[in-house]
């Protein structure tokens, strides 16, 4: 024979606690049976005639609920024995406060039955959703265990609640903590044991501190659960005991690893006392301790990725496979080092072959990905599609990497920097070496290597011509003007019908034209410049400064050449002067090196200059880079840079340092 009995309702509305996520609901059945003391938890799914979900059955082994206090127990909602209660016999934390857990089992169906075993006594309370102050509780009858098995029929939807739905995953992510510290304790959820300790690779545990706008101090300790297999990335939001009652995503970026943290505070648990529980985002000094976690989590996955990292590349050194031999205090190189690092790591996330594959196979791919770090972002999505067979998605989202690191730009100008440096001091032993600029010729040589790092006049010079007369100069200004003017017919009638002579009728061949435009509004002016270059045993004297002056007055005297956007300089460079003409070249009132200046019909520029002034003027504009690079080249970089220069262009006593200098690497 059943008993009825009514619910007396103390500031509570049934209705809204009623109201849960199928996995709240579930969770707070499980919470129950931890709270009496359960060791082993079952969740049962059964199909029904007419759905795929019939029935839901929570079985424990806890302690059960005494038969004489049953009635006590539901009857007084919001006055739950755990608030008189902090610990179980077996000195748990209690999680639930309120005695409301238990309605939650009404968010899933129609009809509640729970079967309670206690101290030898078995009976049942059932309670229909359709009237929820009012439940029915049996006599009691002879029982030989303990425990309680809650049984939800009339379930409301076929809720997506199975194992194979992945809720097995969520249900362990609620409880990973107590099934992790507690070997006792096991869930069993539609015949999957929930495997926590197993699963779990590391747990880190941290204080934080969050302060509000108005210096409020509040405390919370963030607990990070490494997981050694994929699961989605949670912030779990903890009561006092690290019971969870919301989750959020994390919010941060930790490569390759998958985790779930559980953020506990006692400011949470005011919040539940305070039914404001559902608005925890909206609650500042929440969001100010998730944010504090956010923080600890950036730091905690930091340095384990930094772990991470030196222990596989140590591993892949013991193996011989990582395709750097040493250490490096080359700035580029710490850099290259770093991007290289960052990828291969990453590759060997993404790749589940990659350590699979034998060392010799490992080798390669490392090695093309060095030189693919070295290169581009264009040259890793071949490796990746053709070497490694990464799926589409995975190889742009490595190469996106790669262009998106900050480290790829830093090395690319870094190495411009430090090439141009090393040409700098490369160009010094060509000129100023004693037997180097006895033996170095002018056009087959210094000439060549110039045409090929025009920089040094100025990064804005484009080349124009190379070893040409000044009748080929012409041609080349006509046509700049042309394509500034997007028209060039207007232009057509000063075609170089005749060829441009200098002053004694002789037609001039200049070694480089080189030219640029003027930042202006209106972007249609122009610079060029006229280089020409002597072999460094070739003096600066009146004859040299002489040539060049004739150069520039046969452009002067020239109607084709007049425009009055251009402007034209000209510049004669040797080793040194000789005195005559450093006094031309050193006149008061004017730049140094400049030796004449014509305004009128166009306005050109003569100078006359040593490879000491180029260099150190080159030098200067690269300074600031070189600072922060610390970088300075010396003659061992210098003989390498010129290791990559056409033998043909290098004098004999160059060619000699160099190739003791491959000996030297070679004993090394």
């Amino acid at each position: 024979m059943r008993q009825q009995f009514e619910v007396e309702v103390e500031n509570d509305h049934i209705q809204r606690i009623t109201t849960a996520k199928p996995l709240v609901a579930l969770c707070e059945l499980i919470w129950n049976a931890y709270d009496a003391d359960a060791h082993q938890v079952k969740i049962e799914l059964e199909e029904g005639q007419l759905t795929n979900l019939g029935i839901i059955r929570v079985v424990d082994d806890g302690k059960g609920i005494p038969a004489d206090k049953a009635e006590t127990f539901f009857k007084s909602l919001g006055g739950s024995w755990k608030k008189r209660t902090p610990r179980t016999e077996s000195g748990r934390s209690i999680h639930g406060e309120k005695g409301q857990g238990r309605f939650k089992a009404f968010a899933l169906g129609e009809r509640v039955t729970w079967v309670s075993c206690h101290a030898g006594k078995k009976f049942s309370i059932s309670g229909d959703k359709s009237d929820l102050k009012r439940f029915s509780i049996s006599e009691s009858v002879p029982a030989a265990n303990t425990g309680c098995t809650v049984e939800i029929e009339n379930i409301l939807r076929d809720f997506e609640i199975w194992s194979k739905d992945g809720f097995a995953d969520q249900v362990r992510d609620v409880f990973a903590l107590q099934l992790y510290e507690d070997p006792q304790f096991t869930i069993t959820y539609d015949g999957e044991e929930i495997d926590a300790r197993e699963a779990i690779r590391h747990v880190t545990p941290y204080e934080v501190i969050a302060t509000t706008e108005n210096g409020q101090e509040y405390k919370a300790t963030v607990e990070v659960i490494e997981w050694k297999k994929r699961v989605e990335r949670k912030l779990m939001l903890c009561l006092p005991g690290r019971f969870s009652f919301h989750e959020m995503a994390p919010g941060i970026h930790a490569r390759g690893f998958d985790f779930t943290a559980y953020l506990t505070a006692s400011h949470f648990q005011s919040l539940v006392d305070a039914n404001t529980e559902g608005l925890v985002e909206l609650d500042p000094p929440s969001m100010a301790l998730v944010d504090a976690a956010k923080t600890k989590l950036r730091e905690h996955f930091r340095l384990r990725e930094a772990d991470r990292s030196r222990g596989k590349i140590q591993e892949w050194k013991e193996a011989k496979i990582y395709p750097y031999e040493g250490r490096t205090s080359d700035p580029i190189e710490l850099n290259e080092r770093q991007v290289f690092d960052v990828v291969a790591l990453n590759l060997a996330d993404y790749s589940p072959d990659f350590d699979k594959a034998p060392h010799k196979q490992q080798k390669l791919i490392l090695q093309l990905v060095k030189a693919a770090v070295e290169t581009g972002p264009s040259a890793l999505l071949s490796i990746f599609e053709n070497v490694l067979d990464l799926p589409a998605g995975k190889q742009e989202e490595l190469a996106d990497l790669l262009r998106k690191t900050s480290l790829t730009a830093v090395i690319n100008a870094a190495k411009s920097v430090t090439n141009r440096l090393e040409f700098l001091r490369a160009l010094q032993i060509l000129v100023f070496d004693p037997n180097s600029k006895r033996q170095l010729l002018e056009r087959s040589q210094l000439h060549r290597i110039i045409a090929q790092e025009t920089w040094i006049f100025g990064e804005q010079f484009n080349l124009m011509n190379d070893d040409e007369d000044l009748s080929a100069v012409l041609r080349s200004h006509i046509q700049l003007l042309g394509s500034d003017n997007d028209t060039g017919s207007h232009r057509d009638g000063l075609a170089p019908q005749q060829p441009v002579l200098d002053a004694e009728g002789k037609a001039a061949i200049v070694d480089l034209m080189l030219s640029c435009r003027v930042p202006t509004p209106t972007d249609d002016e122009r610079k060029h410049l006229v280089v020409e270059l002597k072999r460094p045993s070739q003096t600066l004297n009146e004859d040299v400064i002489n040539q060049i002056k004739k150069y520039a007055k046969a452009v002067a005297l020239d109607d084709r050449f007049k425009h009055s956007s251009v402007e034209w300089d000209f510049v004669a460079v040797a080793n040194r002067f000789t005195k005559d003409a450093e006094f031309e070249a050193r006149q008061k009132d004017k730049p140094q090196g400049m030796v004449l200046e014509i305004d009128d019909p166009i306005k050109i520029r003569v100078w006359a200059k040593t490879w000491g002034e180029i260099i150190q003027e080159a030098e200067g504009r690269l300074t600031f880079y070189k600072r922060r690079l610390k970088y300075q080249a010396n003659d061992r970089e210098a003989l390498r840079y010129l290791r990559t220069i056409n033998s043909d262009y290098l004098s004999e006593e160059v060619k000699e340092r160099i190739s003791a200098l491959d000996t030297e690497e070679a004993a090394e």
